[in-house]
């Protein structure tokens, strides 16, 4: 059995028990209109599934706003701030380390969020660089306006911190510990397959939907073609729904 058809037996399973697969598609690092962009745009309008997209605000083109504000099916994310590494060099990285001034981290997230209302499809929710952000600082962004966070990996609770939702993502195609391009269908699809299990038996939040996570600037031939088959198979599952990021979130 191949590890496509391992995913449509994972669907299927679903389908007998009567429930309902939901999926959403975050992806990473848009600061202007360029031709991956516009690859990446066309799959989600071409399936007609919904695409979230986390925009780093200190770096955005002038003509990002009003190219996004045409795509139909797509919503738009706060990236952090600038997208840089500000944590030590014996850590990760991270824009929001627990070493930066909690004053300095404050300012860049409302600089961000400020940037953000210029998109109309803006939605109030902080997709960290690296996806991650100190902790500590996780109850303060309600109070900034923000009302969820994305980050990697199954979440431990649906809120992050009171009246912060999270909705995480969980396959991700580039090898990033290695040579920066497609991992492989078999560990790729081996993730997505391996959520959906956990989220079916209650072996983690089974009402998290499975995110898939891209980056649009950084995929090969063979992660393009990958995503459009992914797109292909499950757009096309009669039990299998994208949900958009208003509706992953639940702002409707």
């Amino acid at each position: 059995m191949t590890t496509w058809s391992m995913l449509k037996d994972e669907l299927d399973r679903w389908h007998d028990h009567g429930q309902e697969v939901s999926l959403w598609w975050r992806d990473d690092d848009a600061v202007k209109p360029c031709r991956e962009l516009e690859t990446l745009i066309e799959l989600s309008w071409d399936h007609q599934v919904p695409l979230g997209l986390a925009v780093v605000p200190g770096r955005i083109a002038d003509e990002l706003p009003p190219f996004l504000d045409r795509c139909k099916t797509v919503e738009v994310m706060q990236h952090g701030f600038a997208h840089i590494n500000h944590a030590a060099l014996d850590e990760k990285k991270n824009e929001f380390p627990p070493s930066r001034p909690r004053k300095e981290l404050m300012e860049d997230v409302m600089a961000g969020a400020r940037v953000m209302r210029g998109f109309q499809s803006h939605l109030p929710v902080l997709v960290p660089p690296w996806n991650r952000f100190d902790k500590r600082l996780l109850p303060a962004l309600p109070g900034l306006g923000l009302r969820g966070i994305s980050a990697y990996g199954p979440r431990k609770a649906r809120n992050a911190a009171p009246a912060l939702k999270q909705v995480n993502t969980h396959v991700d195609p580039v090898n990033w510990r290695g040579d920066r391009k497609f991992l492989g269908e078999q560990p790729v699809l081996s993730a997505l397959i391996s959520h959906l299990k956990a989220r079916r038996n209650d072996e983690v939040d089974h009402s998290e939907p499975t995110g898939l996570l891209t980056h649009h600037l950084d995929h090969d031939a063979e992660g393009w073609g990958f995503i459009a088959r992914l797109l292909d198979l499950t757009s096309g599952h009669s039990r299998v729904k994208w949900l958009s990021v208003s509706e992953a979130f639940g702002f409707k």
